[in-house]
């Protein structure tokens, strides 16, 4: 039953001028604190209690915090944080003697008790008015939470972007660099093979060596940049190839098993490039001897896991490497979701969730 259902429900002259107050005070802060606060203030103007306290549950367990205590001394202070903790760990309000403890439940635990004791000869109040309070605060509280939560995925979204535009100059960099080493090299070396053909047909054999060299090379730099396979054979081809060129690049034993369904283009693009960048991560930092490859279905999720038996690592507790976040952006680009695990000594799993339905051709 939603806070508006309530209303409908509350008898003419109700506290509907109070609760207009309240919605209008809760939802002039995002601040949680702040919406404890406002909404005991507004319960202790309508109820006339004597003594009202907002306590909001500790992240580490469950004992709360008063975040809006009683102005001066109160004689049942005690006896209502009691109370408060009793209404907390029941998930119910309850009432005794003129004290009320008034849960506040946000995705499904309480998050909050708001605490009132009234004078002794008060009536009881409104339970009308005081579940529509509650409701009204469920609703402050979940809007503050929504918008601290896309505030810090704004923020870590221009991160990542600052990131990305960095790699992206560093890539080109490393294929310029590439191509005047490499190809370059290799071109300036059939150079001067073609003059000294010239003179010596017989070396034209040796230019033709050079060149097929260059020619490799060049073919390897556009796969990495972006692997026509992918256009031409598909997913499963394209990366049973990658996983053959990188077992012979680096001599690691790569075990595979892929059978995935017939997917949209831009899903076969993402599940690519993470497979690609969770590979190159075992190359470079794992120290492993075998890696394990797994694409295909279960249910109603598509499945991608890249499992390693190298020396493992701490998973980051606070941000994440540019490899790391552009596999997860990846990954929620197609709704789906990354989970990475490691263990020092223990090798590293990542594993990639998406829901079928959005990734199928």
């Amino acid at each position: 039953m939603t806070a508006w259902d309530l209303l409908l429900e509350c008898p003419p002259g109700s506290n509907l001028a109070t609760l207009r107050r309240v919605a209008a005070a809760m939802a002039a802060t995002l601040e949680p604190a702040e919406v404890l606060a406002r909404g005991v203030e507004s319960l202790v103007e309508a109820t006339g209690a004597v003594c009202g306290e907002a306590y909001l549950l500790t992240k580490t367990g469950p004992e709360l915090e008063v975040v809006r205590g009683c102005v001066g001394e109160c004689p049942f202070k005690s006896r209502l944080a009691e109370m408060a903790a009793r209404a907390a760990k029941e998930g119910r309000a309850l009432a005794s003697q003129g004290l009320i403890a008034l849960p506040i439940h946000l995705q499904g635990r309480v998050h909050a008790v708001f605490g009132l004791s009234l004078p002794m000869e008060a009536p009881a109040p409104d339970g009308c008015f005081l579940s529509t309070v509650s409701h009204l605060t469920t609703l402050a509280l979940d809007h503050a939470e929504l918008v601290r939560e896309l505030e810090l995925r704004e923020a870590q979204r221009v991160r990542l972007l600052r990131k990305w535009l960095g790699a992206q100059e560093e890539e080109r960099r490393r294929v310029g660099q590439a191509l005047h080493d490499e190809v370059g090299g290799v071109l300036t070396g059939a150079l001067l093979a073609l003059r000294l053909a010239e003179k010596d047909p017989a070396r034209l054999e040796e230019v033709r060596t050079v060149l097929g060299r260059a020619l490799d090379e060049v073919r390897r730099l556009s796969r990495e940049l972006h692997p026509a396979a992918l256009d031409d054979l598909g997913l499963r081809m394209a990366l049973e190839r990658h996983l053959r060129e990188f077992s012979e690049r680096t001599g690691l034993d790569v075990d595979f098993r892929l059978n995935p369904p017939n997917l949209n283009r831009p899903a076969q693009a993402a599940l690519f490039r993470i497979a690609q960048e969770a590979l190159t991560n075992v190359a470079r930092h794992a120290q492993a001897s075998r890696v394990r490859v797994l694409l295909g279905s279960s249910g109603d999720l598509l499945i991608l896991e890249v499992e390693d038996d190298g020396i493992g690592f701490l998973p980051p507790t606070s941000g994440e490497t540019l490899g790391l976040a552009g596999m997860r952006e990846r990954a929620e680009q197609l709704e789906g979701r990354l989970i990475v695990k490691s263990n020092p000594g223990k090798g590293s799993l990542v594993r990639v969730e998406v829901p079928l339905a959005r990734v199928l051709d």
